[in-house]
Parts: C-alpha cells; structure tokens; sequence
C-alpha cells in the first residue's frame, strides 16, 4: 500500500514534469538557431588575407588527411575530425511497473545502475569525444574549441586501432574488458565512430587575428536547449565545396527538427501517462473525461496530448517564422473583406427579390415580424393550429423579446393572411423560400434562423437535402441578380 502510494505520487509530479519539458523542447525546437541560413548569409573569403575581422565568413579549402588526434586507451587515431568513445557495462537494471511488481534484467548500460544486485560493481571505462586543438582548412587555421560538425560518423574498426590497454580485447566493433565472471556480468566494452577528414571542406563561421573562431552572438544556454543540442553557435566545419557544404547542413537541421519533434511528442504522451494512471480513480465520475479513462489513461493521454502537441508545434513555428504567420493574417483578413462584400451584395439583391415579393408590406412590417408571419402561415395551411406548434411560436417570439400582447396580434395577422384554403405544395416551397430570403435579408444565416428554417421543413415534409437546395437555389438568384445589378 505504501509503495502504491509513493508511485501514485511519482506520477503527479513526474508527470506534469516530462509534459512541460517535453512540451519546452517541441517550442524551443520550432525556433531553434538555423544554423544552415545562418551559414548561408556569410560571405564567402577568397583568402584568408582578405578575412573580414569580427564578421561571419566562410572559406573553403583541402584538409590534411593525416591529422591524428591523441588517444585513450588506444595509441592515436588518423584521418578523423572527430571521434567519439562510447562506454558500456554488462549489469543488472531494475524495473517497477504500475502495480509495483518488480522485474531484473541483465543488459548493457552506459552507466551502472545503483541497485542491490549491482552492489561492488565498478565501472572503469568512460564516455569521451576526442577533438584536436585546431583544424587546418587551406591556408585557414580554425579553432577546436566548440566546433560543430554534421557530417555522418562511421564506426572506426578495432582492427585500425593500436591498443595500449592490455586488458582490452577486440571483438567485432568493440573492444572488451572481461571481469571474468561466468555470466559476463560487470564486463565492459568501448566502441569508437568518428567523422572522416574530407578532401575539401567548407568552415563557416567567424573571424578574429586571421583564424576561424566560434560566433557565439546568439549562443543558447540551458537545460532544454542542452537536451534538443541547440548551441546557437556558427563554428562548423562541412565537407564540400559550400553549397554542398550548405545542402549537408539543411539535411542535418531538418533531420535533427523532425527527430526532437517526435521523441519529443513520445514524451508528452507518456508525461500524461503517468499523471493520468496516477489519477484514473479520480477521473473516473467525470463527464466526458471519465468515458475515456475507463477506456485507459492511454487513450485519454492521446485525446489530450496530441490538441497540446499540434497546438505548441504550430504555435512555436509561427512564432519563429512571423512572415509566414503575415502572410496568414493577410490571407484571412482578405477572405473576411471578400466574404463581407459577397454579403453585402447578396443581402441587397436578396432584399430588391423581398421588395418584388411583398410590396408596401416591407416598409411597414420589420424582418422578423415578417419571418413570423411566413412561418405561422405554414403551421395554419392545414387549418388547424397544434398546441405544440403554438408553443414554438411563443417561444420563437420571446426570443424577439415580444410579449404575450405582441405574440397575440402578430398571430392574428398571420392568420388572417393565411387564410383562403389549403396552399398547393408549390406555394409551401414557396413560403420555405420566402423563409430563407428573409433569413439572408442580413448576408447571412445565424443559427437560430436555420433552427427556424428547419422547424418549417420538417412540418411540411421536406428533408434536410431539399432544405440545401432551396438554398442554394435561393443564394444563386440573389447572386445573378446582384451579378446583373453590377
């Protein structure tokens, strides 16, 4: 019970804390630093002579295929920009699921994990990336320290390596440290990749005293910059003459958006997970939300996760690109005037069609008044007045604001005006129409008048397809004749 508690509260504030990182990442994502338009605004140097001091730049020249970069439990390594040593140990993890059972698997992991089963364990190997001091470009020197580089690494073979630590042994793309336990438990192993040197290369980034160094004027700092690798920094070196240089680093920045955009996502659903596991008695006797709790916190994750996720991603890149969200705005704003004159016309000619139709009864009778009428005219082309029918009127009136001496009169007049037998089915299509005419006298339809439109056309039999063209029969008129009127 205690352990189910502690989980229960793991959840409520692990949670919400992966949920708002994640969510960090996807925004901060969408305006990372562009590395690649970036590069792109430098100048390129012919010479390194004419470098323009403080300024961006990019030059372009061959690279020493023979530059060799120290090493670590090996002798040297050639031919590299870049190589990166990954440390791993053969030990036991532990895992603890929601109902708080508890699983040991036996795996390899960067890092030995603290737990009773590991107890005495050491790891000796370690991470590292190995970088030289300064790179030489054509006749450029460029300095190491924050170098950028975003070509494919490969992963060296042991078999190209000297190795200097007798205790390791090669085994296919790895070497090995062996403790000597039966079930290879505590053993470790290292494996090296790195970025070859390219004939030509492309350097991008800033001059300062003749030598490349790093532009750090819009560097990032921070926990959720750290984690989606946004430095800010232009100092990067490119296989390639510049525009394949600049090809490669457009690949790379929209490869490396859309993989945060998706770890990223993976991990607001999962925030919302564990929030929701942790909270599913709860939700339970909600509405709505406790329909899909009982169908598990993971649906429920999706249905609130996913809005969140789109919404932050749209958002983050509008944000980071306000041209676009300009041109947007101009769009919207264009279709509203375009829609708001289409209105104005359509309302003039739909009212010149209510001048023809009801003469001097337009200049004393309002619109709704009007609309009143036509639609008591169709409850009394039977001659009989149902009391539900008289309810809907009434309540059709009050939404007016008119009172019961009001609602009376209007009733009256309609009545008589309807009076004169049964009307053939050409006329109640006609009445419907004049519904709709005086429904769009306004340019358009509100709810409650397309409420009141389908009432009429349920009474006489009409369903909702023959409501739609007598619509649109009644909108295309109106648009020829304003057509004709132009």
């Amino acid at each position: 019970m205690e352990s189910e508690r502690k989980n229960r509260w793991a959840g409520f504030l692990v949670g919400p804390a992966i949920v708002l990182i994640a969510l960090g990442a996807i925004w901060k994502n969408e305006n990372r630093f562009d590395y690649h338009q970036a590069a792109k605004k430098t100048q390129p140097a012919e010479s390194v002579q004419a470098l323009p001091s403080g300024q961006g730049f990019s030059y372009t020249g061959s690279m020493d295929q023979q530059l060799t970069l120290a090493g670590e439990y090996v002798d040297a390594f050639t031919g590299y920009l870049e190589v990166r040593r990954s440390a791993e140990i053969y030990a036991w993890e532990k895992d603890r699921d929601s109902d708080d059972r508890v699983t040991w698997s036996q795996r390899w992991m960067s890092r030995l994990e603290s737990n009773s089963r590991n107890s005495g364990m050491t790891q000796r190997l370690s991470s590292r990336t190995f970088t030289p001091r300064e790179y030489q470009v054509g006749d450029l020197t460029v300095e190491g320290a924050r170098i950028e580089l975003v070509d494919d690494a490969v992963t060296i073979p042991p078999a190209d390596l000297q190795i200097t630590d007798a205790a390791l042994q090669p085994q296919g793309d790895y070497l090995y440290l062996s403790k000597g336990q039966s079930d290879n438990l505590g053993d470790e192993r290292v494996r090296y990749t790195g970025i070859p040197v390219p004939l030509t290369a492309t350097y991008f980034g800033k001059a300062e005293a003749g030598r490349g160094v790093a532009d750090t004027s819009q560097a990032r700092t921070g926990m959720i910059n750290a984690l989606i690798q946004d430095t800010g920094v232009l100092h990067h070196i490119v296989a390639g003459e510049r525009e394949t240089a600049l090809a490669t680093m457009a690949a790379h920045i929209s490869r490396l958006k859309w993989i945060v955009r998706a770890v990223a996502s993976v991990a607001v659903i999962v925030g919302f997970n564990l929030l929701f596991s942790a909270m599913l008695g709860f939700l339970y006797s909600v509405p709505v939300i406790g329909g899909l709790a009982r169908s598990g916190s993971f649906l429920l994750s999706l249905a609130f996760g996913l809005p969140l996720i789109l919404v932050t991603m749209l958002s983050g890149y509008l944000y980071a690109n306000p041209l676009v969200l300009a041109a947007i705005a101009v769009l919207i704003v264009g279709g509203l005037v375009a829609l708001g004159q289409r209105k104005q016309k359509t309302q003039k000619a739909v009212y010149r069609d209510l001048e023809t139709q009801y003469g001097p009864k337009l200049q004393t009778l309002s619109m709704k008044e009007l609309e009143f009428i036509e639609l008591a005219k169709l409850v009394f082309s039977d001659d009989h007045l149902d009391p539900k029918e008289e309810e809907y009127l009434r309540r059709w009136s009050r939404k007016q604001g008119w009172n019961d001496t009001r609602f009376s009169e209007m009733l009256n007049r309609a009545k008589a005006l309807g009076a004169g037998g049964p009307p053939s089915l050409n006329a109640t299509e006609e009445q419907l129409k004049n519904l709709i005419r005086l429904a769009l006298a306004d340019g358009d339809l509100s709810r409650s008048e397309l409420q009141t439109i389908q009432h009429a056309a349920r009474r006489l039999g009409f369903d909702q397809r023959r409501v739609a063209r007598l619509t649109q029969e009644v909108q295309q008129m109106a648009g020829r004749n304003a057509a004709q009127s132009v």
